[in-house]
């Protein structure tokens, strides 16, 4: 009995000796290598990311990872520091980041982390340097796990997508000296306890969603260098005048944040300040005279605002400044003439206020300007004539003022130079030869003036983009030298009085595309090698002594939309090959001497008669004419014939090898791949089973959208593709736009495709598209806070394609149809940079190439077929105009009659807004209707450069008031 106890008893040691054993080795914390490869695991990038060479074996060394990229090791081969930048990734930090206790700098940057912060980041109590900007981190920031950082001295993370309240626990770090949480969704009020911060030099909280007004207890934190609080955020009241008393203060930001009342006199007591932004705000009154206490200031930016009231003199005491930016104010009275005395002076943008008088003689003496743009205004005199004195001088634009007197020779010896435009002005003299040899220069803009004399013999500006001199009294040949511009795109020299004949040479700018010579003296023919300008949208040679025939060879010109040949001499017969030029919207023959027959061939058949009108040889077709040759057919055209059927009978062998080739691939490309950009629950059958006709949500010309409920519960937005799914340009396309992150743009999930078919996968948006909301049924429910908040999240998402994503991407399709609504009504750009792959089925080839939908299409696209940033914004433009008036952009208002020009003959003046807004709206506040319609207009104005940016646009819609809407009352109802 004894020896059976004492088998259980050993027993049961060794039980418990092997429990303790495992439970041990379960909890023996792991090595920092092991705590790497978890994290490389959890954050997936494409194979040659940085985190590739992360491997290791049994045999490795213990402190292999020390030789990881991005990695540093102390002494005793814990990790103390990990930089990962630039990197694609996807995925979360994982919880183990937790155990690398020895840590003191992490920088995790551009590198698509998502999800939230793990608690267990608190325990990495050694961190003096946390720098996770330009991810995608959601979610907030927990108080108690950022107490725990006690040594913590730097915590950037800008550009992410953290919300909540703004965190207090930082408040108890005592070592932290930047705190950036710019660029988030931070919502709520800035904390009155900010004021404890004990050593932080550096706060940044710009670009969030915060409200309330700006604590003025923030003037009490001792070291406080930067504070930077714009930028989308939306405070009540004004600038605290206690920050007058943050005297170690150097750089103050509170651009674009809908402040209102004046500028603090107290201000002018910081005088450590370097930069003060004051920008895009609604501040009012005058600049005080105080602020010349500010004598370090270097730059001044108090733009877009409704400040008043002159320049104070005793600003000449700011020796130190180099920007001043005064644009879009009210500012009046004579243009301060000390401004010329500042001898660091580098930027001078003073356009759209009132200025008068003369700018001083001696701008420019300081050899420092870059750029000076005083357009707009009221100004006179003469141009002084040392402006770019130091040779730094890159962009000079002083039109719409009332310059007189020569262009200062002196700039045409400035090679920076890249943009002259000095328009509309009472210049005369001659133009400075030396602007066309200047090297950098890309646009030369002096049209609208008294300007004379000849072009010079020699021209090579190699750069030269743009040249306008429409509207002058220049003369004489137009050079044959002029073909020296190989990277011409615009030549406008209509309403001069120059003579002899179009050069020949104008063949060899191969980039032009509008060629302007109307309105002058010109003579001799239409040279034949005009149509080796491939590239020519618009050309108009109208009001001149052109004679001889129109050459045939135009008729190649493949993307010629406008071509006007009225009130010439030119005779001979019409080519019927002009009627074939499918891109041809435009031809004027009027006023001409064209003989026999009138074409009708292809677009020729229905154009309008006065387009002919004035030839008094010239037969309709319908009329009897002598016919000019015989009847009989020639060998040579026998020859043709013969040739043409024998390419016939090739192609049709060769079109039936292709269908049998095509047949037997299409099983193979049948099969479905799914390309994701992020992580998502779904497979490419899940997708694919979506794509019946009871889940259409949508059709156009960019295909079939559909809705699809994914097996995890999410619900996404399938848009079907056909006709592109081996197309690589298509794919390498998407595959840009899939890493384009922005609150208010439809986030591009990924694709499924085949060979034939491409399905784009994006966030279902609830409330579908603002067109649909805004011209049906429940159009009454968009009242007019929330039509303000609409526009503002669209332009927000078309400003971050058009200024933030490297390269720039153009929408190209801009209407209210694309803009699409979430629950919450937040507004969200779609199809961005995809509508030049889009076509509708059974449109022509030319058709099919047009950007933009009907009504929305910018007007100088008639003529250049080109699309730029300026283009989405005049679409922008129709938008805005439909959220004022509630009318859809064609359609109601006649034949050939549009929402732009309706509103335009409609509206005379400003006071007459009321005629045209949306009669749904139940309140609309006069000030801000008339503001966001003035916004309209800026948008959709004729020519491409008076529009704004985006940028603009949005800080401009910023400064609209636009109350905490209570989005529940707003919602339409079922």
């Amino acid at each position: 009995m004894e020896r059976k106890c004492c088998l259980v008893c050993i027993f049961f040691f060794f039980f418990f000796f092997f429990f303790i054993l495992c439970q041990t080795v379960h909890v023996h914390p792991l090595s920092d290598l092991e705590v790497l490869l978890m994290l490389k695991s959890s954050l997936v990038g494409p194979s040659g990311s940085g985190l590739d060479e992360w491997v290791a074996s049994s045999s490795s060394s213990p402190v292999v990872h020390c030789s990881f990229s991005g990695v540093t090791c102390g002494a005793d081969g814990r990790v103390i520091s990990l930089e990962i930048t630039n990197t694609p990734l996807f995925g979360v930090f994982p919880p183990e980041i937790g155990l690398l206790r020895g840590l003191v700098n992490l920088t995790l940057t551009g590198a698509n982390v998502t999800g939230a912060l793990p608690r267990e980041f608190g325990m990495l109590s050694s961190l003096k340097r946390v720098n996770l900007s330009s991810n995608a981190f959601s979610g907030g920031i927990p108080d108690e796990m950022v107490a725990k950082l006690t040594e913590l001295e730097v915590f950037d993370a800008y550009d992410n997508s953290f919300s909540d309240e703004l965190p207090v626990g930082f408040v108890r770090l005592k070592k932290l000296r930047v705190l950036n949480l710019a660029g988030n969704y931070f919502s709520g009020e800035i904390p009155a306890v900010y004021s404890g911060f004990e050593s932080l030099t550096h706060l940044s909280l710009q670009g969030n969603s915060l409200t309330g007004k700006i604590p003025a207890g923030l003037s009490k934190i001792p070291n406080l260098l930067e504070l930077s609080l714009g930028y989308y955020n939306t405070y009540s009241g004004g600038i605290p005048p206690e920050f007058g008393l943050i005297s170690t203060l150097e750089l103050l930001d509170l651009g674009k944040c809908n402040l209102s009342g004046g500028i603090p006199a107290s201000l002018g007591s910081l005088t450590r300040l370097h930069s003060l932004f004051l920008q895009v705000n609604n501040l009012t009154g005058e600049i005080p005279a105080e602020l010349s206490g500010l004598v370090s200031l270097m730059s001044l930016d108090l733009s877009i605002n409704n400040l008043s009231g002159s320049i104070p003199a005793s600003f000449a005491a700011l020796k130190n400044l180099t920007l001043i930016n005064l644009f879009g104010n009210k500012f009046e009275g004579q243009f301060p003439s000390f401004i010329g005395d500042l001898p660091n002076l580098e930027v001078l943008q003073i356009w759209s206020n009132n200025f008068t008088l003369e700018l001083p003689e001696n701008l420019g003496d300081n050899g420092r300007l870059v750029l000076v743009d005083v357009k707009n205004n009221h100004l006179t005199g003469k141009i002084p004539r040392n402006l770019c004195r130091g040779g730094r001088l890159k962009n000079l634009i002083l039109m719409e003022n009332y310059f007189y007197g020569p262009i200062p020779a002196e700039l045409g010896e400035c090679s920076s130079l890249t943009r002259v435009r000095i328009r509309n002005n009472f210049l005369n003299d001659t133009i400075p030869a030396g602007f066309f040899a200047l090297p950098a220069l890309d646009m030369l803009e002096l049209s609208g003036n008294y300007l004379t004399g000849q072009l010079p013999v020699r021209i090579s500006a190699r750069n030269l983009g743009t040249l306008a001199l429409s509207g002058n009294w220049l003369s004489g040949n137009i050079p044959e030298g002029i073909g020296g511009l190989r990277n011409l795109e615009i030549l406008s020299l209509d309403s001069n009085r120059f003579s002899g004949e179009i050069p020949t040479t104008i063949s060899d700018m191969k980039k032009l595309s509008v060629l302007n010579l109307s309105g002058n003296h010109l003579t001799g023919t239409i040279p034949a090698s005009v149509a080796r300008c491939s590239r020519l949208t618009f050309f108009d040679v109208s009001r001149n002594q052109i004679a001889g025939e129109i050459p045939t060879s135009i008729s190649i010109l493949q993307n010629l939309n406008v071509m006007n040949l009225s009130r010439n001499r030119l005779v001979g017969s019409i080519p019927s090959e002009i009627g074939l030029m499918k891109s041809l919207t435009l031809l004027d023959l009027s006023y001409n001497d064209f003989s026999g027959r009138r074409p009708t061939t292809g677009l020729l058949k229905d154009m309008d008669d006065r387009c002919f009108a004035g030839n008094p040889h010239l037969c309709s077709s319908n009329a009897s004419c002598v016919a000019a040759a015989a009847h009989a057919p020639s060998p040579l055209r026998t020859t043709l014939l013969i040739a043409v059927a024998a390419v016939l009978v090739a192609l049709f062998a060769l079109s039936a090898i292709w269908m049998v080739v095509r047949r037997m691939k299409a099983n193979k490309g049948r099969r479905w791949k799914l390309t994701a950009f992020q992580k998502v629950d779904m497979r490419a059958e899940d997708v694919v089973e979506c794509l019946k006709e009871e889940n259409v949500v949508g059709k156009g010309g960019g295909g079939v959208v559909y809705r699809g409920s994914m097996p995890g519960g999410t619900d996404i937005a399938v848009k079907r593709v056909a006709g592109r799914g081996s197309d690589r340009g298509f794919r390498a396309e998407i595959r840009t736009l899939g890493r384009i992150r922005h609150r208010n743009i439809v986030r591009l999930l990924g694709y499924v495709s085949n060979e034939d078919t491409n399905l784009l996968l994006y966030e279902y948006m609830t409330n579908g598209s603002l067109g649909d909301m805004l011209h049906g049924s429940k159009g009454a429910h968009l009242q007019w806070d929330l039509r303000c908040k609409i526009a503002l999240d669209a332009a927000r998402g078309l400003s971050y394609l058009h200024h933030d994503c490297s390269p720039s991407i153009i929408h190209r399709d801009v209407k209210s149809n694309n803009i699409l609504l979430d629950a919450e009504f937040e507004a969200h750009v779609a199809d961005f940079g995809l509508a030049k792959f889009w076509r509708d089925a059974g449109a022509s080839e030319c058709m099919s190439m047009v950007a933009g939908s009907y009504g929305y299409i910018a007007p100088e696209y008639a003529y250049t077929l080109k699309v730029d940033q300026k283009s989405d914004v005049y679409s922008f433009g129709v938008v805005l105009l439909e959220l004022v008036t509630g009318r859809k952009p064609v359609g109601e208002f006649g034949d050939g009659v549009d929402i732009v020009m309706w509103v335009k003959e409609t509206t005379a003046d400003y006071e007459d807004v009321a005629a045209v807004v949306d009669p749904r709206l139940a309140v609309n506040p006069v000030a801000d209707v008339v503001n966001l319609f003035k916004i309209a207009m800026a948008c959709v104005e004729e020519e491409s450069s008076d529009r704004p940016t985006m940028r603009e646009i949005v800080n401009l819609l910023s400064t609209i008031q636009q109350p905490t809407l209570d989005i529940d009352h707003l919602l339409p109802e079922d």
